[in-house]
């Protein structure tokens, strides 16, 4: 992987919040000073008083200026001008081009000096810079312990870290939605710094119901029975169920394990009756994923589970012999067939590279090689972790999906340009936002990422982020990047 820049996170604040103390232990010293001087006490509490309400400005002030200070769209207009833009629309990238932004969205897309700016419009010059779509990473999980692990101080970290790292858009793949509503709320409107937030209702068979991962997502709810944590057996009234997953704001359901292929194609197609996308697990326990692809289900997910195309027999074979030959193993009409449904389906495909990097190296190659095959064939891909990044305190440093990115690109054979493509117009479909994600049009969300280096030339150029722009709203990139235009 290429290295990293690292700063510190966040680390406006506490400087911040010491200053705001040393103003008040200096208010502190005054108003002794005072009394020793026998000054009235109308008068000590009043420079008191000033002196707190001093520190207090300072702090706010200082607050303000944090990397992860929330920030919302001004009413006004704001243009980027010199800049060498790749849109996601499949135009080559455009040198000298001007991106013109009014509150929330794209007001205008054009050359520089083409069309007049409108009076009072704040200018960033950034000639020699690169402009690129905000990216979407389609896997994460943030709410899947909400009393522990991800709790909401350490979501926002997450969020906030994604964020500055060019993230303006992330797909939570199951966790309890009382947190992620809560959350998706407050990114949408800018109370915090943060990604707006797709997330899903996950369905799966009784079984699954015993790892505990389900019950802390639905804490203080019977386990199963939660409409966004759904235990799915031949009893379930579907189309009472989807309605109940609907009404917790989830965007899509999520299949996982357990079920059968009858009950995925049945639960899809009332889905899908009810206009809501759904999202699963290539593989379960008893599905291949050829049946999956065949249920008609819109997002299939982690490259390991479309080897289990293999069968059960196979698979444990090519996980034995996982020293063995990986490239061009899976060009085989076994796995072509399987390629060529989903081309029909426009299944949508998301490897999660990343983690199998990270944790199961002996199989890394083969979903690496299985990706690159499917990109061969023409299958859409999408870029997603299975993580996000760091919520610990302590140094900043850039999102997943950078390295997701790197992956797609060193390993899997997809060219930056095809990489940049699977993290923002592909990606927005995924999320079925097309219409407000993705490229950067006239009208669509103004999510922007300002970039020092050319991705087009390295892929890991994408994490030399000068500014994000998200619904309109500025933020630096990460913090080694803190100066203004």
């Amino acid at each position: 992987m290429a290295s990293r820049p690292r700063g510190f996170y966040g680390n406006g604040l506490p400087f911040a919040l010491r200053l705001a103390r040393a103003v008040l232990m200096l208010a502190g010293d005054r108003v002794e000073e005072y009394t020793r001087r026998s000054l009235s006490q109308e008068i000590r509490v009043h420079r008191s008083v000033t002196l707190v309400g001093i520190a207090c400005l300072l702090a706010a002030s200082l607050v303000a200026q944090a990397p992860c200070a929330p920030r919302r769209a001004g009413s006004g207009y704001l243009a980027l001008t010199g800049v060498t833009l790749w849109s996601g629309t499949g135009a080559p990238a455009r040198t000298g081009m001007t991106v013109l932004i009014r509150g929330e969205r794209i007001a205008a897309v054009f050359a520089d000096g083409a069309e007049p700016l409108p009076d009072s419009t704040e200018v960033h010059s950034w000639r020699g810079k690169y402009v690129i779509p905000g990216l979407i990473d389609t896997h994460v999980h943030l709410a899947t312990d909400p009393s522990g692990e991800d709790v909401r101080a350490r979501a926002e970290r997450r969020l906030c870290r994604a964020l500055l790292g060019g993230v303006t858009t992330v797909r939570d793949m199951a966790g309890d939605v009382r947190a992620l509503a809560s959350l998706e709320r407050d990114a949408l409107v800018g109370d915090i710094a943060a990604p707006d937030i797709y997330y899903a209702a996950l369905w799966a068979g009784p079984s699954f119901f015993s790892d505990p991962r389900t019950a802390l997502a639905s804490r203080g709810i019977p386990s199963g029975s939660a409409p966004w944590m759904l235990s799915v057996d031949s009893t379930t009234d579907l189309r009472q169920a989807v309605l109940e997953a609907r009404g917790t704001g989830a965007t899509a359901l999520k299949l996982y394990w357990a079920l059968t292929p009858d009950q995925v194609a049945a639960i899809t197609a009332e889905a899908h009756r009810q206009h809501v996308p759904v999202w699963a697990h290539a593989a379960m326990e008893d599905v291949l994923p050829l049946q999956t692809v065949n249920a008609g289900v819109d997002v299939v997910s982690h490259a390991g589970l479309l080897l289990r195309q293999l069968g059960a027999p196979g698979y444990a074979a090519l996980a034995k012999d996982s020293t063995g030959p990986a490239r061009g193993r899976f060009n085989t009409p076994q796995f072509d067939s399987l390629m060529a449904a989903m081309r029909l389906h426009g299944t949508i495909y998301e490897p999660t590279l990343f983690v199998y990097h990270a944790e199961t190296p002996k199989l890394y190659r083969f979903t690496a090689e299985i990706t690159r095959r499917a990109h061969q064939l023409g299958v859409p891909i999408v870029a997603g972790t299975d993580s996000i990044g760091s919520g610990d305190e302590g140094p900043w440093q850039l999102p997943d999906l950078q390295e997701e990115l790197e992956l797609l690109v060193r390993d899997a054979g997809l060219s930056p340009a095809d990489a940049l493509v699977a993290a923002t117009r592909t990606a927005a479909q995924a999320v079925s936002a097309s219409d407000q994600l993705g490229t950067i049009e006239a009208g669509k969300l103004a999510n922007l990422v300002v970039l020092d280096r050319d991705p087009l030339k390295d892929i890991a150029n994408t994490a030399a982020v000068r500014e994000v722009i998200k619904r309109g709203a500025v933020y630096p990139g990460g913090p080694v990047t803190l100066s203004p235009p």
